[in-house]
């Protein structure tokens, strides 16, 4: 009979032992909102989107409250949907508690917590490195008094070891705090270059991430990173090197970071995501990889991705051009397959559109000199009145084949295209395949010699 009366007591101090180990390995995060008229969810960012990972009601109190296993520090965001959210830091602490209003959640009050605190002053301390690199950086390029310039390298100096600082006594408060600096710690190219790089570009490509150490598990759930990644991929692809070159620093940065890992995918998202906004051909070689890698993992994303990129196929170079036919000035319907056999820059305009007309002399020059090699346009105009249209078309001498529907920005072709400005132009090969998009002025010019064998005259320049 004694010994039963141990064993129960024996498994009553087992079970309250592990109630209290679970409390311990458990945070809470508690939060007082005003206004609130539907559940309020807990959100982590994926790469594309804001995944909810939990939702819950207020009390009786308007209270929600939200349970999570105790990790290391990571970022989640609460809101009501993912357009109204307020980015907090999660993990470690047993509690964190969050006050405001649900009409005005983004500027909801984090409490007692210090590593949220620690991130405030840490943004707010890469807010100001940024801003005063770049004033420096602005002051650099337009001066060339040598004793300005080498005295704006030294402040650079200054702010770049100041970064360095702040970066290790932030990893010494936290580690996540650490990461973000890491990511802020990219040293300036005139006080630091030293003759390592030939070019800056190759400096901004080689040093943009050393600081930070991606095989550390503690990017997977930063936010951070995949801006930093965006930023890496639109410097890259905006500065006009080869895409050969900028695809070999992307793989490069890839391979530093772990298969599989949530920050390999927020980096390949970031990169899809970039190339696809620039209707860069690189973007169809990323988006292949992402669904490759993370159809299992992230099949929602993965799906996204596809449907991305189906339609951004058709407008990448090498694909067919999209076929349509529309109104011409004497309102017969034209075609674009009637113009197989020929170069056709498909150029979209309007009367209206001031850096259009003031390129189409350009324009002009060039169809009169390729148009007996095998050069045709076809102009595709964004207008709404015909009248405006066909005066523009007289008085800047277009000769060339138009068409229009008259709906603006409606436009059936442009929507077709999906052209959100103008002037745009797509140039199409003889079978009617995307070439080139984007050619004007010199670059056109450079593109027609070297397909039609004509060499660009100095006034061509």
């Amino acid at each position: 009979m004694q010994f039963r009366k141990w064993i129960l007591l024996a498994g009553l101090l087992v079970l309250r032992l592990g109630t209290a180990l679970y409390g311990q390995n458990q945070i809470i995060l508690r939060c007082t909102l005003s206004g609130c008229t539907e559940p309020l969810g807990l959100y982590e960012f994926d790469g594309f989107t804001f995944q909810q990972v939990a939702t819950t009601q207020a009390d009786a109190n308007g209270v929600f409250e939200f349970k999570l296993p105790k990790s290391s520090a990571r970022f989640y965001q609460i809101g009501l949907g993912s357009d109204r959210i307020r980015t907090v830091i999660l993990g470690e602490e047993k509690l964190v508690e969050i006050q405001g209003s649900c009409d005005n959640i983004r500027q909801a009050v984090v409490k007692g917590s210090p590593i949220n605190e620690h991130y405030e002053r840490t943004r707010e301390l890469v807010s100001k490195f940024n801003n005063e690199a770049g004033q420096l950086l602005r002051s650099f390029g337009s001066t060339t008094d040598s004793g300005e310039l080498q005295s704006l390298i030294q402040r650079m100096a200054v702010i770049d070891k100041h970064k360095l600082v702040a970066l290790d006594s932030l990893t010494k408060i936290n580690p996540l705090l650490g990461r973000v600096m890491a990511l802020n710690a990219y040293q300036s190219y005139p006080a630091n270059n030293q003759n390592r790089y030939p070019d800056e570009i190759q400096y901004f490509a080689g040093e943009f991430f050393s600081k930070v150490d991606l095989s550390d598990a503690g990017y997977d759930h930063l936010l951070w990173f995949y801006e930093a990644v965006k930023t890496y991929t639109q410097v890259l692809s905006t500065v006009g090197l080869p895409e050969e070159m900028v695809q070999g620093y992307l793989d490069s940065l890839l391979v530093r970071i772990p298969e599989g890992s949530h920050a390999r995918q927020q980096a390949l998202a970031a990169i899809v995501g970039s190339m696809q906004a620039r209707k860069n051909p690189l973007f169809v070689p990323y988006a292949e990889q992402f669904i490759a890698e993370y159809s299992a993992k992230a099949p929602q994303s993965a799906a996204m991705v596809g449907g991305i990129l189906e339609r951004g196929k058709r407008l990448m170079n090498g694909s067919p051009a999209p076929e349509f036919s529309q109104m011409t000035p004497d309102s017969t319907q034209l075609n674009v397959k009637e113009l197989r056999g020929k170069y056709v820059l498909l150029d979209f305009w309007a009367s209206w559109c001031g850096p259009c007309r003031r390129e189409n002399p350009n324009v002009v020059r060039m169809y009169d000199k390729y148009k007996d090699k095998g050069f045709e346009i076809l102009g595709i105009s964004l207008d709404q009145s015909r009248e405006n249209w066909l005066k523009a078309i007289e008085a800047d001498k277009l000769t060339w084949k138009h068409v229009s529907d008259l709906k603006g920005w409606s436009n059936e072709v442009g929507r077709l295209y999906e052209v959100t400005s103008i002037p745009k132009t797509f140039l199409l090969d003889p079978q009617g395949r995307i070439i080139a998009r984007d050619l004007r002025g010199a670059s056109l010019e450079q593109k027609l010699a070297e397909l039609l064998g004509s060499e660009p005259t100095p006034n061509d320049q």
